[in-house]
C-alpha cells in the first residue's frame, strides 16, 4: 500500500469521526434518550471504519518497518533451491550479475532416496567423507533424506552425481530427486531486483533472512491482534460521539479547570514571593544585629 492510499484511508476515517461528532452535536435538538442511539451509531461507525480503513494500514505496519531497514542499506540473505537438471555453476554466475547481489555460494545439496535401514544409515554417515572430501557436514535419515554441506565453490551437480552413484553401487539405494541449495547475499535496498529475477526465472525461494525480514517478523509478533485494533476504533467512535454530545459541558469544564489551575499557580507564586521577602527581611535583620 502506497503513502497516498494510506493518507486517503486515514482522511476518510477522520471524516467518519467528524460525522459521528456532528451527530453528537445534534443531541440538544433531540430527546436525551436518543444519546444511547448516537453512542451506538458511533460504535458501529468506528468498527466499520476500523475494519475497512484502519485495519489495512495496520496490516502494512510491519512492512513499513522493513522499509526503514531497507533504506539503511543492510544486507539480506536469500536462500533458493534449484533442480539438478540445471547447472548450478551457470545459475550462480547469472545471479552474481544481478544488480545489488553481493555474493552467491553453494549452501549444500539435498537428496530424497529410497528408504534404508538404521545400520545402512550409520554406514553412510561413516563413509560420506570418504566418498568425497568436499562433503563438510551432513545429516542422514533412514527415511531417505540426506542433507550435505559442501566446500564453497565446489560443483554441486558433481557432488550429487558422485553421491547418487555411490549409493546405488554400494546398497542399491535409488535417488528419487535432488536439490541444490544456494545462498545469496544481497543489498537490502536492491533486494527487489533479485526477487524479481528469481521469480521471472522460476527459481524457488526457500526463505529470506536478514535485518529486514527479522524486523518484519518481530513487528508482526509484537503487534496486538487486528481485531483488538478494530474494537478500539469502535471505542474511539463512542468517545467522539460522547464528546460531541457533551461538547458544551466539556468545553466549560476545561475552561473552569484551566482557570482553577491558573489561580492555583498565581496563589503558589504569591506564596513563594512572600516567603522570599520574609527570608530577605530575616537576613537583613541578622546583618543589622551583627
Amino acid at each position: 500500500m502506497d503513502i497516498i492510499t494510506s493518507i486517503i484511508l486515514i482522511v476518510l476515517f477522520i471524516l467518519l469521526l467528524a460525522f459521528v461528532f456532528s451527530m453528537g452535536l445534534l443531541v440538544p435538538m433531540i430527546e436525551k434518550k436518543d444519546v444511547l442511539l448516537i453512542v451506538g451509531i458511533g460504535f458501529v461507525i468506528g468498527l466499520v471504519g476500523g475494519g475497512f480503513l484502519i485495519a489495512p494500514i495496520y496490516d502494512e505496519l510491519p512492512y513499513v518497518v522493513g522499509e526503514v531497514h531497507h533504506i539503511l542499506g543492510e544486507n539480506e540473505v536469500v536462500y533458493v533451491e534449484i533442480s539438478t537438471n540445471n547447472s548450478a555453476s551457470k545459475i550462480i554466475k547469472q545471479i552474481e550479475e544481478v544488480d545489488g547481489v553481493v555474493s552467491v555460494e553453494n549452501d549444500g545439496i539435498f537428496l530424497e532416496t529410497t528408504n534404508f535401514s538404521n545400520e545402512r544409515k550409520e554406514i553412510i554417515e561413516d563413509k560420506i567423507p570418504v566418498v568425497d572430501e568436499n562433503f563438510k557436514s551432513w545429516e542422514v535419515d533412514s527415511s531417505g533424506k540426506i542433507n550435505i554441506n559442501i566446500t564453497k565453490g565446489y560443483d554441486a551437480n558433481n557432488a550429487i552425481k558422485t553421491l547418487s552413484e555411490w549409493l546405488v553401487f554400494t546398497a542399491d539405494i535409488q535417488t528419487k530427486y535432488s536439490i541444490i541449495k544456494i545462498k545469496i547475499n544481497v543489498e537490502s535496498s536492491k533486494i527487489n531486483n533479485l526477487l524479481n529475477y528469481l521469480e521471472s526465472n522460476e527459481i524457488i525461494i526457500s526463505s529470506v533472512e536478514g535485518p529486514i525480514q527479522k524486523a518484519i517478523d518481530d513487528t508482526k509478533n509484537n503487534m496486538p491482534d487486528r481485531n483488538l485494533i478494530i474494537f478500539f476504533m469502535g471505542i474511539l467512535g463512542v468517545i467522539v460521539a460522547l464528546f460531541g454530545t457533551y461538547y458544551d459541558e466539556t468545553i466549560n469544564f476545561l475552561k473552569e479547570l484551566k482557570e482553577k489551575i491558573k489561580n492555583k499557580l498565581e496563589d503558589f507564586k504569591e506564596e513563594i514571593n512572600e516567603k522570599i521577602e520574609d527570608f530577605k527581611e530575616e537576613i537583613k535583620n541578622r546583618m543589622d544585629k551583627d
